[in-house]
């Protein structure tokens, strides 16, 4: 009689078949490769949960070459969900046949920056035009300039009914650009603006930070008063 001969180690414990033990790595390989995809899963998931808000506004630019009648103004006519202008970037850009012919192409972005500001002499947070009044801004407002801190872009939020604005000598205390001008239109339109005649075009854009897309885009036409 024939009797099976049971594996035995070499201390005399019982062995594991190769083949188990073959399927236990698999198992094993299996559950770590299910673990990293789930966490890179989440990862991609919650970037892919960042929404876009959708963003409407009526934009108008004057620009006559007296300080009284040259400006920006927008209007918020909807917008999806309430957005925080630190969360946003305004930018312009135009090319234009404009008075000056040394100006051919010109444009800004406006936004939270970071340097030196003239007030303080020190590194700093730097906010600017355009400035918000109505709804989305808390704080006292001042429905022409000089404006308040709380009014100035980066400081209050988008909602519908907010109104943006900024003129060429709109101001507040401890206001400053990059460009080392106090001109809110220049943190606007950039260097040039002055320059831009009625029937000039100026693409204004508002991108959301977030998500780097356009949330909004207006080809204005400059009007002169």
């Amino acid at each position: 009689m024939h009797y099976l001969k049971r594996l035995t180690g070499k201390n005399g414990e019982d062995a594991v078949s190769p083949v188990v033990g073959v399927m236990l790595m698999l198992v094993v390989t299996i559950i770590i490769a299910a673990v990293v995809s789930g966490f890179a899963g989440g990862l991609i998931g919650s970037n892919s949960n960042t929404k876009t808000p959708t963003l409407a506004m009526n934009v108008k630019i004057a620009n006559s070459g007296n300080n009284g009648t040259t400006i920006f103004a927008a209007t918020v006519t909807s917008i999806s969900v309430p957005v925080s202008t630190s969360k946003l970037l305004l930018t312009t850009s135009y090319s234009t046949t404009m008075k000056n012919p040394a100006y051919t192409t010109a444009g800004a972005t406006a936004g939270i920056q970071t340097g030196k500001a003239v007030m303080s002499g020190g590194n700093s947070t730097l906010y600017g035009a355009p400035f918000g009044f109505g709804p989305g801004v808390s704080g006292t407002q001042n429905f022409a300039a000089p404006y308040t801190a709380n009014q100035t872009f980066g400081n209050f939020t988008l909602a519908q009914g907010t109104g943006l604005v900024a003129e060429p000598a709109s101001t507040y205390a401890g206001f400053f650009n990059s460009g080392g001008s106090s001109s809110a239109m220049y943190t606007i339109l950039g260097s040039g603006w002055e320059q831009l005649s009625p029937g000039d075009i100026v693409t204004v854009r508002v991108i959301y930070t977030p998500t780097s897309k356009a949330i909004f885009q207006q080809d204005v036409v400059v009007t002169g008063a």
